[in-house]
């Protein structure tokens, strides 16, 4: 059997996070992606969206509890996917895979006055990295659904933030290309769109509004808004380029490691958070340039300690 000629996309793959807050329409959402889809349902409440799929919808299991174990996810895809046909793999919610996680690596924290909180959440990095592999070795399309929370500063002022860490939103990005946000204009819940936050090769910073009520058509819609008249070339361009703003704290930090400065994304908050310190911005593009400047001058220290110990090495070898 010979092999098929290999020919590029239209769009790149939906390779796509969600985020919002409950009941804002992120399953009615995942319901417009590309069908046959398979749903780790772990918020179990995709079955209320079901009639607006055009397709099948397979569940990855029919007990609730193998939704939100990454052990048992893993397994189930392997035993399903091959020959499925599935083309778009739904997390119904990150969330409430990853918070479990997080409650019990604080427990564990309590329990043991000698377990330092990086130890603590080990379970919780490894438990991420695995998911994020066992869905996407299959080369489909994605979409991770997470939710955004408001909550209150050391200040008693409100904030919004996501259900889950900066790491594991930095870890995310690994393997994203858009990173989406519902959004309602003027506070009005019945008048919504999507907002990319992020955009791996394309145009972000950009909203397209909901004109249908039910999300019809929006992905497409999206694609058309991120991606159309830009070349290859650009796409490279764009992908290539170092931004002159960060979408967000978790943006500067996966960048910094997809450029190698760092391994792990613990180690570059940390980093990211001494540069932030010292350099005292006033706004976005401040802390973006000191970022940009602190990487760089990392990556050259790097090289620097590399050329000495290759140096050292060919020196001890006469």
């Amino acid at each position: 059997m010979g092999f098929n000629k290999m020919t590029r996309p239209t769009h790149p793959p939906r390779l796509w996070s969600l985020e919002g807050y409950p009941g804002s329409g992120k399953s009615s959402f995942a319901a417009q992606m590309k069908s046959p889809m398979v749903v780790i349902d772990a918020d179990h409440r995709f079955t209320e969206v079901l009639d607006v799929v055009d397709g099948d919808v397979f569940e990855l299991s029919d007990i609730p509890a193998d939704n939100v174990n990454p052990n048992t996810i893993k397994e189930r895809l392997e035993e399903g996917m091959p020959g499925s046909g599935v083309r778009t793999i739904v997390v119904d919610s990150l969330t409430a895979i990853i918070t479990p996680l997080v409650v019990q690596a604080m427990i564990d924290k309590e329990a043991d006055t000698n377990l330092n909180l990086s130890a603590a959440f080990r379970t919780k990095a490894l438990a991420m990295r695995q998911i994020q592999d066992a869905i996407t070795r299959w080369g489909c399309d994605t979409l991770w659904i997470y939710h955004l929370q408001r909550a209150r500063d050391n200040k008693a002022n409100e904030i919004e933030r996501t259900s889950i860490s900066r790491t594991e939103l930095a870890r995310l990005k690994r393997s994203i290309n858009l990173q989406l946000r519902i959004i309602h204009k003027d506070n009005d819940p019945d008048v919504r769109g999507i907002h990319v936050v992020w955009a791996r090769r394309g145009r972000d910073n950009v909203t397209i509004w909901d004109d249908s009520g039910c999300w019809k058509g929006m992905p497409e819609k999206i694609e058309e808004m991120v991606y159309k008249g830009l070349t290859p070339e650009e796409q490279d361009q764009i992908e290539k380029s170092t931004p002159e703003v960060f979408s967000s704290p978790e943006h500067a930090i996966s960048w910094a490691c997809e450029r190698g400065a760092f391994t792990e994304p613990e180690r570059a908050g940390r980093f990211y958070e001494k540069v932030k310190k010292e350099s005292k911005p006033t706004s976005a593009r401040e802390m973006a340039d000191a970022w940009v400047a602190a990487i760089e001058q990392r990556e050259a220290d790097m090289r620097e300690r590399e050329a000495a110990a290759t140096e050292a090495s060919d020196d001890a070898a006469f």
